[in-house]
Parts: structure tokens; sequence; C-alpha cells
């Protein structure tokens, strides 16, 4: 007897959920077919179309248009407002007839409308447009061969690089001609990663800071090659030039000691007798009796050369 009051609860509470389903259902199906009546309909009214330009002359570049959108009054239905709206609101404008004259085109809509109309669905029709007129500002188009720059290579610890090739090493860029004047150069928008330790290829993109600029290519190959690197020392000795032969020169000290850096390999092919230090006697100092040491010569696998001593005393005997 306890539980018929939970029972007819319970009942009561189902029929009330059907009931509610099945209004909810009649709401749903109502909607659609007011929907459907509702967008089947036709209507007039403006759209506003994003102006694209097209077939323009390659040799201009389009420095700025008189409307970025073309008002269309249309007749359509609701569902094709809806696609234009939603979907598709852009619309290409042919410049192939248009007028030139002292760096600005001009183009007559009214010259464009079955192209323009072709571009719409199938039953809509433009009943009017504005603007009647479009003006672009353009600029001729000039290229420049520009070099590519290296970047820089984040490199482990003893190691440095032999060589570099970038393929291409130049870039040909074309665009107004106030926009190329100042462009010397291209960098290559590399990011240092861990230090580098071997050799690798990679395609690297170029980094374009300059807008209304293109690109015969838009990516740099990047060869790298390093190799482990280690310093030498080494004692050579000073040559003095144009030295008058009736004289007799004492240096102190008459060696000096040299260090460079080079790969682990060519540090064992290279020998004293690969270098030249020295100085002109027409350079000396007479009044203190010093003289400037300089590298006269030196084997170009050898790197950053320095001298541990770059001043000499010497003594002048007749």
């Amino acid at each position: 007897m306890q539980q018929q009051p939970y029972l007819n609860s319970l009942q009561k509470a189902l029929t009330n959920k059907g009931r509610i389903k099945m209004f909810i259902s009649f709401l749903f199906i109502s909607f659609i077919i007011w929907f459907f009546k509702k967008f089947s309909k036709e209507y007039q009214e403006v759209i506003k179309m994003k102006i694209e330009i097209i077939d323009v002359p390659k040799s201009y570049i389009i420095s700025s248009i008189s409307d970025s959108k073309l008002n269309l009054n249309v007749k359509a239905t609701g569902f094709q407002f809806l696609y234009y709206y939603f979907l598709n609101n852009s619309i290409k404008i042919s410049f192939q007839k248009a007028s030139y004259r002292n760096n600005i085109g001009f183009l007559e809509i009214a010259s464009q409308f079955n192209t323009l109309q072709d571009q719409l669905l199938r039953d809509t029709q433009i009943l009017s447009f504005f603007p009647s007129q479009i003006k672009i500002t353009y600029q001729p188009e000039f290229s420049k061969t520009v070099p590519v720059i290296c970047p820089k290579f984040n490199l482990d610890v003893g190691y440095s690089i032999t060589n570099v090739n970038l393929n291409p090493d130049s870039i040909k860029v074309t665009g107004p001609k106030n926009l190329l004047a100042n462009l010397n150069h291209i960098d290559l928008n590399y990011k240092n990663e861990l230090p580098i330790r071997s050799n690798f290829i990679r395609k690297v993109p170029i980094l374009q800071k300059r807008k209304n600029l293109n690109y015969n290519t838009t990516e740099v190959s990047v060869e790298l090659i390093v190799d482990l690197f280690s310093e030498k020392k080494l004692t050579i000795p000073i040559s003095v030039s144009n030295f008058p032969k009736d004289k007799v020169l004492k240096l102190f000290p008459s060696e000096v000691e040299l260090v460079f850096s080079s790969t682990i390999s060519n540090l064992k092919t290279i020998k004293s007798s690969d270098f030249e230090v020295g100085f002109n006697y027409d350079s000396i100092d007479k009044g203190n009796k010093t003289a400037e040491i300089k590298l006269l010569n030196a084997p170009p696998i050898a790197n950053n050369i320095r001298l541990n001593n770059k001043n000499v005393f010497f003594l002048i005997r007749k």
C-alpha cells in the first residue's frame, strides 16, 4: 500500500515527459516548415561583395583601389541571400577592358555586367550596382637580384664552419621601384636550435619583411659543413724587407710566436714555413728603435691567426 503513491507519481512524470517531447517535436517541425517557406520566397535587397581585381597587366602593381566593395541590388531567394552572406561574399572584376593613363586605371562596371551576373547563383538577378566606376592606382613593376645573407649558426664547443653553400645565393625580387631601392640583402628565417656538431642540408624560408614585393623563390637550401677545430702554436722567424745592404740589423727577438686554429686534420699539415711575418725597413720607428710586425703570408686553411708579440726591438750597425 505504501508503494502506490510512488507509482502514481512516476506514471504522471513519464506522461508529462512524453508530452514535453511531443511538444518539442511539434515546435521543431513547425520551425522547419516556416524556415523553408520563409527562405524560399524572393526578396530584393542590397548585398556587399568584396572586390577582387583580376586581369591587370603583369607589368603593373596595384597600389590602391577606389572601392573595396561592390554594392549589388539583387533579387534572390532567402537561401541565396544566406549563401552570399555566409559562404561567398567576393566577386571578381576584370580590368582587361580598363583604360590606363598617368598610373591610374579606370573601369566602367557596366562593361562587366554579364560577367558579374555569371558569378552569382543562377536565379539571382542584378537590378543595379554601386559604384558605377572603379579606379586603381598602379606602379610599373621593376626587378632586382638581391644577395642572400647567411644566418648565424649555434655551433657546439670546439666546432667551426669550414664551408657554407646557399642555393640560390641570390633571389630575383619584383615590385615598385621605391620599395626595391633600399633592399640590399635578404635574410633567412633560421632559428638556432641545438648546438651544431655535424654537417646538414636544410631548406630555410626567407624572411619577407616588406609587403608588395614578389620573390622568385621563398626558400633557400643551406648546406653547412662543420669540423672539429683546435689551436696550434708555431715559432716564425721575422723577415725584413727593403733593408740597406751596407748595414747589419739585429732583432730582439728574432722570432715571434704565432697562434692559429684549424681543423684537426689540417693542423698536422701546416708548418712554420707556410707563414711569413715581418716588417718594412721604411716603417720602423728609429727614435724608439722598434718596428711593428705584420702577418705577410698565411695558408688559407689557417683561421684566427694571432701574433703574441707585435713589436720588436732592433739595433742597426754599419
